[in-house]
C-alpha cells in the first residue's frame, strides 16, 4: 500500500512531498478511512438484513422474534444469520469446498464421486458425461438438476440456467448471508440411485452439541418431498408417508454408521442438520444445512417446539460459530442486549 500511495503522490505532487514520515502518515489516514468505511458498510448491510429477517419472521411465524436474546429454535436461527461467522458457514455450506471438510472428519469414502467442477458450463463438458448425473450450483439451495437421460436433456437451456445462477447470490432471499461468501462453482456428480432405479431417500439428522454432549432427532424424506420425523428410538413423531412405503426405510442395518457419521460431522456445531444417503448399504454425505427452512419453519406441536428450543444451547461465545459483539451490531438501547452479553453502549 505504501508504494501505491507513493506512486500517486509522485504523479500529482512531485518528489518533494515524499518525505517518508509524511507518506506513512497518509497511509495510516487512508487505512483508518477504509476501516471506517468498511464498518459503516457492514452496519448498513446488517440493518437491511435485520429488517428483512424481522419482516419475514413475522409473516412466517406470526410473532415478533427476539434475535438479540433468542429463546426459541427459530429465533436462534436468526441469531446465527445475523451474528454468525459467515466465513465458516460458507465453507461448510459450499457444495464443493465442504468435501475437504467431510473427508477430514469422516473419510473420503462417504463422498459422492465427482465428475467435474466448473466455473461455467459449455457444450463440450457434456460430451464426456455419462447418461445419468446431477448438476448443482454450489452456492444456493435447491439449485440443481437431475438428469436421468442425457439424450433428452435440453443442453443449451441447462447451460443458460447454471451460467446465470453463477451470477446470482442466494443469500439475499432470506438473510442467509453466508451463502454470499461462497465463490460460485458448478458441480457435477454421478446420480445416486436405489437398486430399483429410484432416487435415494434423505436421512436428515438434527444434531446438537451442548452441556450434555451430543443429541439428535432425525427425519426421513422421500424424493417427492414427503417426510417422517422420529425420536431416537424410531418412534414416529409425525409422518405424511404411507406406512408401507416408509417401512422399507426404517431401521437400516447400517444406521449406527449413519449416526456416527452425523455425530462426527456435527462436532464443531451447537446445531446443524446433517443430510445423508444410504445406498447399497453405503452411507453418502449429502450436505450440512446450517439454517434449515431459513429458520422460518413452524413446529405445530408445542411440546416438540419446547424440546427443540431446549436442545439447542446457543454457543454464542464460540468464535468459530459466531462473531464477537460490536456496537454497530447492537440494536437501539430499548432492545435487550445479545444473549450472554452485558448491555453495551450504542454508537
Amino acid at each position: 500500500m505504501h508504494h501505491r500511495v507513493a506512486t500517486i503522490l509522485r504523479l500529482y505532487c512531485g518528489e518533494l512531498v515524499l518525505a517518508p514520515i509524511r507518506v506513512h502518515l497518509l497511509v495510516a489516514k487512508i487505512a483508518e478511512a477504509e476501516a471506517m468505511l468498511s464498518s459503516a458498510t457492514e452496519w448498513l448491510i446488517l440493518q437491511a438484513q435485520r429488517a428483512r429477517i424481522r419482516r419475514q419472521f413475522k409473516e412466517s411465524l406470526g410473532y415478533e422474534g427476539n434475535f438479540e436474546n433468542p429463546r426459541t429454535h427459530q429465533e436462534k436461527m436468526q441469531f446465527r444469520k445475523l451474528y454468525g461467522n459467515h466465513a465458516f458457514y460458507a465453507l461448510v455450506t459450499d457444495k464443493y469446498k465442504v468435501r475437504d471438510y467431510v473427508a477430514a472428519k469422516v473419510g473420503a469414502r462417504h463422498l459422492i464421486p465427482l465428475l467435474g467442477v466448473f466455473d461455467r458450463l459449455d457444450e463440450s463438458i457434456f460430451e464426456n458425461l455419462p447418461q445419468q448425473f446431477i448438476i448443482k450450483a454450489n452456492h444456493g439451495c435447491k439449485w440443481h438438476e437431475v438428469v436421468h437421460d442425457k439424450g433428452k436433456l435440453a443442453i443449451h437451456k441447462t447451460i443458460r440456467r447454471f451460467n446465470t445462477l453463477c451470477n446470482r447470490r442466494y443469500g439475499g432471499i432470506a438473510g442467509e448471508r453466508h451463502y454470499n461468501f461462497i465463490k460460485p462453482k458448478i458441480v457435477i456428480e454421478p446420480l445416486l440411485q436405489e437398486p430399483d432405479g429410484s432416487l435415494p431417500w434423505d436421512y436428515n439428522f438434527f444434531c446438537y452439541n451442548g452441556p450434555r454432549g451430543f443429541d439428535c432427532n432425525f427425519a426421513i424424506a422421500s424424493p417427492r418431498g414427503q417426510s417422517a420425523t422420529f425420536e431416537t428410538d424410531w418412534r414416529i413423531v409425525r409422518s405424511d408417508l404411507p406406512e408401507s412405503e416408509l417401512a422399507t426405510h426404517i431401521k437400516p442395518a447400517n444406521f449406527d454408521v449413519m449416526l456416527d457419521v452425523a455425530k462426527r460431522l456435527s462436532a464443531d456445531f451447537d446445531f446443524v442438520r446433517v443430510d445423508l444417503y444410504n445406498v447399497d448399504n453405503t452411507v453418502y454425505f449429502g450436505e450440512l444445512t446450517c439454517t434449515p427452512h431459513q429458520g422460518y419453519g413452524a413446529i405445530p406441536d408445542p411440546k416438540r417446539q419446547k424440546m427443540r428450543d431446549e436442545m439447542w444451547h446457543l454457543d454464542a461465545a464460540n468464535p468459530l460459530l459466531y462473531k464477537p459483539p460490536r456496537n454497530h451490531r447492537i440494536m437501539p438501547v430499548a432492545t435487550p442486549p445479545r444473549l450472554g452479553l452485558s448491555n453495551p453502549s450504542v454508537a
